[in-house]
């Protein structure tokens, strides 16, 4: 199965066209190989990429498909003037591969629907080094800071451990715009993007409160892609307080050991004074301790769902369920072994963004193998963390001649020792 992954990514990588002007030692293909499988291979730096090539280069290119392997300066330059988007469309071969194995089906909620969290997330950031898409930040004593995030969708499931993202969208200055970019902007590019990855199923998005105005409502209506996102203030508040006076809203409570839950629903609310035909359904939920009767959590949501009797336990799981893109996601991305936020180079250009979406291509192939690949399940099982894996791993693929991907993860799982000549 990964090594199907890889070479799907790799033919995707042939379709892109070179942006250079001029002839080059290195195919844009190989150049984009070299920086997905840096990413792949979970390398901390371009440096201890480089410095393996001596004992890897037979793999990378049996592996990844890497004919020349390019040097750290080809590289950075070659990826800068890559068009983001052309990384972006290399997602849904990946998503469409996951529906021909029947994922689609296997991993829906409230009768039928595919569940994506959004949420953004800062991958780079300096107080020296700059392009003309830096977001920027002025601080109190005159300093200023340049930084790239991103906005991500990531298919996610309630119990499952592993996530799929299925688009992302740089959050960057826009070409000729002096003003910084922002999520609800990148939003508006994203969803179409949501759509194109999954062009048939029925999508239910959550979002945090960021998102709940109407325009990027009307938005969502207009590609046919159901919300759930987080509200505090405004209009739908205040028609909740005057519903509880007049005990119109449905409730279902519990007792546990520690507390007492419950979770009040209402349909058929007007979102905002100035959108009177706009209509959203509203769910909180409310953990309260017993013998003080502080309250310990509450969050609040609005959907275009219906809400019933039947489904408010179901859909109070969906929604808590977006902490996903945070916890399996960005911090796996930051903190397991992606190095997310570490400078791999910046660039004039695109460069910055570029190695963040090769990170998420990566992530979206070990996702991918993590549910689907024996192989790599056993290997995981072998080497009990993901950072273990991943260093495991690289320590085969430098040491030993491979013919496949799955060839290292099946001597993994084997966890036996390489047979060599002792070394005198």
């Amino acid at each position: 199965m990964i090594d199907e992954l890889i070479k799907l990514v790799r033919e995707g990588f042939k379709s892109i066209k070179d942006h250079r002007k001029y002839n080059s030692t290195y195919s844009l293909e190989d150049l984009l190989s070299a920086g997905f499988a840096i990413f792949s291979l979970k390398d901390p730096s371009l440096l201890a990429f480089r410095q393996q090539f001596p004992t890897r280069s037979e793999n990378l290119k049996r592996i990844y498909g890497i004919e020349q392997i390019p040097g750290d300066t080809a590289l950075r330059e070659g990826l800068d003037g890559v068009d983001p988007v052309f990384l972006q469309a290399q997602f849904k071969p990946l998503v469409d591969r996951l529906r021909q194995e029947g994922m689609i089906q296997k991993r829906q909620v409230l009768d039928g629907y595919t569940l994506l969290a959004g949420d953004g997330t800062q991958h780079f950031c300096s107080d020296s080094r700059s392009c003309e898409h830096c977001l920027t930040k002025q601080h109190r004593n005159g300093s200023t800071t340049y930084h790239h995030q991103l906005l991500g969708a990531v298919w996610v499931q309630p119990g499952e451990k592993t996530v799929f993202p299925i688009a992302v969208e740089p959050i960057v200055r826009q070409d000729g715009n002096v003003k910084n970019d922002c999520e609800l902007n990148a939003a508006k590019r994203l969803i179409p993007q949501i759509r194109q990855a999954m062009p048939e199923e029925k999508i239910l998005l959550t979002l945090d409160a960021l998102y709940t105005n109407a325009p990027l409502i009307r938005l969502l209506m207009g590609h046919r892609i159901s919300f759930l996102i987080g509200v505090k203030d405004g209009y739908v508040p205040i028609q909740v307080e005057r519903l509880t006076s007049e005990g119109a809203m449905k409730e279902i409570s519990w007792e546990t050991k520690d507390r007492f839950c419950a979770i009040r629903f209402a349909n058929g609310l007007i979102l905002n004074g100035q959108n009177q035909d706009l209509k959203v359904n509203y769910l909180e939920y409310m953990e309260v301790d017993p013998n003080t009767h502080e309250v310990i959590y509450f969050n609040s949501w609005v959907t275009d769902l219906p809400i019933t009797e039947e489904n408010p336990m179901e859909m109070l799981a969906v929604a808590r369920t977006r902490w996903k893109i945070e916890n399996e996601t960005f911090n796996t991305l930051k903190n397991q072994g992606y190095h997310l936020e570490h400078d791999y180079g910046h660039g004039t250009k695109y460069l910055a963004t570029n190695f963040a979406m090769l990170t998420f291509l990566a992530f979206l192939t070990d996702q991918i193998a993590q549910c689907l690949d024996e192989a790599f399940q056993k290997a995981l099982e072998i080497c009990k963390t993901k950072r273990a894996l991943w260093e495991k791993v690289r320590q085969v693929f430098d040491l030993l001649p491979a013919l496949s991907m799955n060839a290292i993860y099946r001597f993994i799982a084997l966890n036996r020792q390489a047979n060599h000549p002792m070394l005198e």
